[in-house]
């Protein structure tokens, strides 16, 4: 069964409902241990090794939950996504992420991702009572990194940094510890039924890595083969950029 519902016009079916994901069933992102979480501060980051870890090189490889602090499974992308450069042949693709670089976002006020669906999601994130400002919240300044958020009028917008593709709209209800977004719009053509939350899991590591600033592992889709890494890396890279240093299935 479909599990969405046209938001905007279109055909209506019989199949097509709104997805309620109750807290009970929801997915969980796995971040850090629950010490090391009291201790973070809005915009600090979590990563392994010291300062000179830049000039180590990492294997791309899985690592279990007890040689990570994550406590699950995690793929290591680190290789790719430290050191790894994106370029372009196309002029007009490298013309348009420049210009996109003079953006503040308003034009997207209003604008839905295409073939929009509506999803009723429960995130909740705690940033000890701080609240996001309108206006941009996170630019790409380089062709690594590969989203541009903005917020306004309590909307946050996940656009893609090359294209200015709208891909994710999403509300964004103030609490008493931060705020918690429990709509989601996006293109329903990209709801795999194999894995119907996985998109949910991308905005919710798009508001971790992006715009809390923590170092999380990012999520991949149930069917990327886990023993082909380069397939792995390469969607991390093309997805995430910079952000993507650790990659997930749960």
């Amino acid at each position: 069964m479909n599990i969405l519902k046209r938001l905007f016009g279109g055909k209506s079916k019989e199949d097509k409902k709104d997805v309620k994901v109750k807290s009970e069933t929801s997915y969980k992102t796995a971040t850090i241990s629950a010490s090391d979480l009291a201790n973070l501060k809005v915009g600090d980051t979590i990563s392994f090794g010291n300062p000179e870890e830049e000039e180590k090189t990492y294997e791309p490889k899985w690592l279990k939950s007890n040689e990570n602090p994550y406590n699950l499974e995690v793929f290591d992308c680190r290789e790719y996504a430290l050191k790894m450069t994106s370029t372009t042949k196309d002029p007009k693709i490298a013309t348009n992420f420049l210009n996109l670089r003079e953006s503040d976002g308003k034009e997207y006020i209003g604008k839905f991702p295409e073939n929009g669906a509506k999803c009723e999601v429960d995130l909740n994130f705690d940033t000890r009572g701080k609240q996001i400002q309108d206006g941009i919240v996170y630019k790409a300044s380089a062709m690594e990194e590969k989203w541009d958020i903005y917020k306004y009028v309590n909307f946050l917008f996940f656009v893609r940094s090359w294209t200015g593709e709208l891909v994710y709209f999403s509300n964004y209800i103030p609490t008493e510890k931060g705020f918690k977004v429990n709509l989601i719009v996006l293109d329903d053509s990209k709801i795999e039924k194999e894995d119907p939350f996985f998109e949910f899991k991308v905005v919710e590591f798009l508001i971790h890595s992006h715009i809390l600033g923590y170092n999380v592992p990012h999520p991949i889709p149930k069917g990327l083969d886990k023993n082909n890494h380069e397939s792995i890396l390469g969607y991390s890279f093309s997805m995430f950029g910079n952000k993507g240093q650790f990659a997930s299935y749960g």
